[in-house]
Formats: C-alpha cells, sequence, structure tokens
C-alpha cells in the first residue's frame, strides 16, 4: 500500500537478477534481418538512349546543327543560323575571269603587271595596240604576230606571237581583251564575245600570223570608234 493512498496496491518491483535473463522482455535478440542481394538492378537501356537523344537534340539547338535534315531547331526571328550564315558567291565579272586566263596565258611573258620584258616582250599596259581597236586586237590575239612591233615608242621582235584561236574559245578571249583593256593604267571598255566571232568570222581566209603592217591595215592608232566605255 501507498503512504499517501492506503487503497492503491504498488506494482511489485521487478527483480534486477530477470531483467538480465535471456527470456527478459529486456534482453531480446534483434530478429535476422536479410542481406540486401548482390544482384542490383540495372539501369534501363532504353532510358540511356532517351537521355541521349534529348542531350544530342538540347546541343544541336545552340550549335545550330540543322536536326535530321528538317530545320527543327534554331529557328528564331532569324531563322536558321546555318542558312543564314551561307555566304552565297558572287559571279566573277568578264574582267576577273580574264585576269586568271592571262595569268595562266600570258603572265610569264608579258608579266603580271603587264610591264613586258625589254626588247622581247612588249608591254600591255599603256599598249596603244591593247588600248585601240577592238578589231585589230582581236585580229592578233587570233592569227598571232611575226616580225618587230613598235610599242610606246620601243622595238620588240625577239619573239613570236603564237596564235591564240585554237587555244581560247571566243568568251575566253572576249574575256581576257576585256581585262587587259582595263588593268593596269589601261581604262577601255569591254569586248564581247559576238564581236570576237565577228573578227574570227572576218579574217577566217587569213591562215598565217600577222605583221605590224597588216594590222595597222586594218585600223591605225587611237580611239576605236566601236569602243563604248
Amino acid at each position: 500500500m501507498s503512504n499517501e493512498n492506503p487503497d492503491l496496491i504498488s506494482p511489485t518491483p521487478p527483480d534486477p537478477q530477470a531483467a538480465m535473463q535471456p527470456d527478459s522482455p529486456d534482453f531480446r535478440e534483434t530478429p535476422d534481418i536479410e542481406p540486401f542481394s548482390d544482384l542490383r538492378e540495372h539501369f534501363p537501356i532504353w532510358l540511356y538512349v532517351v537521355c541521349g537523344v534529348a542531350l544530342f537534340l538540347a546541343g544541336s539547338s545552340f550549335t545550330g546543327f540543322q536536326t535530321f535534315g528538317r530545320d527543327m531547331l534554331d529557328q528564331g526571328p532569324g531563322g536558321s543560323i546555318t542558312q543564314d550564315n551561307n555566304v552565297v558567291e558572287k559571279p566573277l565579272t568578264p574582267a576577273q575571269i580574264g585576269a586568271k586566263i592571262y595569268s595562266q596565258n600570258c603572265a610569264s611573258c608579258h608579266q603580271g603587271n603587264g610591264g613586258g620584258q625589254p626588247g622581247m616582250y612588249p608591254p600591255l599596259d599603256g599598249s596603244e595596240w591593247v588600248q585601240g581597236s577592238k578589231l585589230r586586237l582581236t585580229a592578233l590575239l587570233l592569227k598571232g604576230l611575226q616580225g618587230p612591233l613598235t610599242v610606246k615608242g620601243a622595238s620588240y621582235g625577239a619573239a613570236v606571237m603564237p596564235a591564240q584561236e585554237a587555244v581560247l574559245t571566243p568568251d575566253k578571249l572576249a574575256n581576257l581583251m576585256t581585262y587587259l583593256r582595263s588593268a593596269w593604267t589601261n581604262k577601255q571598255g569591254p569586248v564581247t564575245e559576238d564581236e570576237v566571232n565577228a573578227a574570227k568570222a572576218k579574217f577566217a581566209s587569213h591562215k598565217a600570223s600577222y605583221t605590224e603592217p597588216e594590222l595597222l591595215a586594218i585600223a591605225p592608232h587611237g580611239p576605236d570608234p566601236t569602243d563604248k566605255k
């Protein structure tokens, strides 16, 4: 009984030794827990594939790569980056084409600056033969030249200029003459393919190379009346 309440029966205090017995509630072994299996579940392969594709598409949106050729990405206000950055090359002008023909066929003798070589190859820069009659210049190039030629007061006759009729087509000859007449200090107008074809038909019966007197008979020095600048 309790001293404060005689009717209340105090519980029997536990035996200190009983708590140490194996069967006591306070001394129970922890239930056996099965260890984790060594076989772990593998990450699904399909998930790897999905993640890889997602990363690829995300990267494409920043680099401008046109996925599968359908221009699916980077379609902002400016459109596809690849399309916007494509540089369309402008077609070459006749003079630019003629410059390439000159470099391949003429520069070794007349030099890249058109200055020629003293006593051997006449200069083309400032030449009255280049800046004068287009018809005469066309005849010279088509049939070639033999014998001495006076250019800018100096005589040249050590080398023979070969005919270009079988080497260059009329359009190439027109481009070449257009370049010659506008390059360096020359400031004359272009030559057309039709003009070359007309000259070719006009001089078809002339089989040999021209001489200086024959060329002067075609047209004297001076401005070409047909030249349109």
